[in-house]
């Protein structure tokens, strides 16, 4: 939900950092939305995204199966968002 609302700057970087810190949570159902919600946030930021990407190719490597495969997802879809950038 949180990328869908109007922010501004501060308001984003608050929101980013909440994510990255929901991603240390013991629930995978909490890191696997997590990590859609940095990416959605990371479709238009290109620091965030390089920032994001090397975390979410870990996560998809170390993760739950429901992460492993949200996170093979989100980085198909940021590849081709950077890919079109």
């Amino acid at each position: 939900m949180i990328p869908r609302l109007e922010l501004n700057a501060r308001e984003r970087l608050v929101a980013v950092d909440i994510l990255f810190d929901y991603l240390r949570d013991r629930s995978s159902i909490v890191k696997t939305f997590a990590m859609q919600g940095l990416a959605d946030l990371a479709v238009k930021d290109p620091l965030l995204r390089r920032k994001l990407l090397p975390l979410l190719q870990e996560l998809t490597e170390i993760g739950t199966p429901a992460m492993r495969a949200r996170g093979r997802k989100l980085l198909q879809h940021l590849n081709q968002q950077r890919a079109k950038a």
